[in-house]
């Protein structure tokens, strides 16, 4: 008999309110509780935490637990709630190490589980659904929210307290009158090796190029040991004059730094020199594509993590940001 195995970290979804605000208080066996689902499930916690606190060894030990789920023959598909904050980064890391036709489907709330309104109940009700059917072998790691499933990659976060919260990815999928229909299968690109253990130890700070900024904190990373450094610019991807040799110093240094957009749509591009898209991506940094700078950023770490040369870390960058 096969059935879905619900993995819980916490977030909202899980959480009640508490002198201070809302904290995570629930297991995934309380969250689950009445559910009224047609399948059967399994739950397990690995971690309560809300998702802003999370780490990358707290990714590694999420991947870890999704991956042996899927192994297991009797797992029909495996769901993850997740607090919604960071959850575009856990879902685009799992995405990246996927090797299974089971889906894996990310849920969570944007309104607390003591709430009367809460959207808990219902996400995780579809997510657990979709995760049994059929029609959702292949689809990867999706966001399952408000009856819509968004592919991994692309997929933000687009607002902070409506409960239609997620947008960006291909739409995979969606659920209406209880009935899931399968839209589209989204572009797939090459498996990567789970990182080493190296990869919750990386420091690899975003900076922000806006107007009237400059390079003293790119400096400061980088003396502060930064092991790799996002740039995030404005447009398709340009900053200051100043970075330009803030970008020479780190690839000197042996220091990986990718230049993405603030922009939440289109990709980083060569267009502009003096500083811009074109002087920076010459001056060696990688260019982000079409990820947002925290999927960027995600996948330098996997990449860094795996120990690669320059040149074969730049290669598999770009494989990924095509």
């Amino acid at each position: 008999m096969s059935y879905v195995h619900v993995i819980g970290t916490g977030g909202t979804i899980a959480s009640r309110a508490a002198a201070g605000g809302s904290v995570v208080a629930d297991s995934t066996e309380q969250v689950l509780a009445n559910l009224g689902v047609s399948t059967d499930v399994t739950t397990e916690d690995v971690l309560q935490i809300n998702s802003f606190h999370l780490t990358f060894g707290d990714l590694l030990t999420i991947y870890h637990a999704v991956h042996a789920a899927c192994a297991r023959p009797e797992v029909a598909g495996v769901v993850l709630t997740h607090g919604t904050d960071t959850m575009e980064e856990t879902a685009f890391f799992l995405s990246l190490l996927h090797d299974s036709e089971k889906p894996v489907i990310l849920t969570g709330a944007q309104r607390a589980a003591d709430l009367p309104n809460t959207d808990g109940p219902e996400n995780l009700r579809q997510a657990v659904e979709a995760a049994a059917s059929a029609a959702m072998r292949d689809a990867g790691v999706v966001i399952g929210f408000e009856s819509e499933f968004h592919a991994a990659r692309h997929t933000r976060k687009r607002h902070t307290l409506a409960t239609s919260s997620f947008s960006g990815g291909t739409l995979v999928a969606h659920c209406y009158d209880n009935v899931l229909f399968r839209l589209a299968t989204a572009a797939t690109y090459p498996l990567l090796e789970a990182p080493a253990a190296t990869f919750s130890e990386l420091n690899i700070p975003v900076i922000d190029a806006a107007p009237g900024t400059n390079a003293d904190l790119f400096y400061a990373a980088l003396d502060s040991g930064a092991d790799g450094l996002v740039l995030q610019g404005v447009g398709a991807g340009n900053a200051p004059p100043v970075f330009t040799e803030a970008v020479h110093a780190a690839v000197a240094a042996d220091v990986q730094v990718v230049l993405s957009t603030r922009v939440p749509a289109g990709p980083v591009a060569a267009i502009y020199g003096n500083g811009g898209g074109v002087t920076l991506l010459e001056a060696g940094a990688l260019g982000a594509g079409q990820l947002n700078t925290y999927q960027a950023r995600v996948l330098l770490a996997v990449l860094l993590a795996q120990v690669q040369p320059a040149t074969t870390l730049r290669d598999a960058f770009e494989a990924q940001t095509r």
